[in-house]
């Protein structure tokens, strides 16, 4: 897919999956005054997530959720090079081992865009309490 064309998207919050690779799929990224609902959530698997790895299109995996954190990168408290260091991957434990506090758990929301699929989930199985004390809804 073409940058002009990738950066349309993004800009309407349109995101392909797959980055313009063998994905035919694409998830609607909510605007921060539209949040999907968590029923409503669409899977995205690691391999998709993975695919989004860079500074203009960055996902991470935080408690078997994907978040678009690609316009969030230059705000983040920490820096963006913090968040670049998980960029395409799961990143639970760097964020749960900094401490966040109940507002940056809330600002996640406004950048949830889907979930991995059941049979991916570390956190959220529900076999394994230990694991999955203390997850945000």
């Amino acid at each position: 897919m073409s940058s002009a064309l990738t950066n349309l998207l993004q800009s309407l919050r349109i995101v392909p999956l797959g980055h313009g690779k063998s994905s035919n799929q694409v998830v609607v990224v909510p605007s921060k005054k539209q949040r999907l609902k968590l029923e409503d959530l669409p899977e995205i698997t690691l391999e998709e997530v993975a695919q989004h790895d860079s500074f203009d299109d960055c996902w991470v995996v935080i408690y078997d959720r994907v978040y678009d954190v690609t316009h969030f990168l230059r705000d983040h408290p920490g820096g963006d090079d913090v968040i670049m260091d998980h960029a395409g991957r799961d990143a639970t434990i760097a964020f749960h081992g900094t401490g966040h506090s109940g507002d940056a758990i809330e600002l996640m929301k406004d950048f949830l865009i889907g979930q991995l699929p059941t049979k991916q989930h570390i956190f959220r199985t529900g076999k394994n309490k230990v694991l999955s004390l203390g997850i945000p809804e």
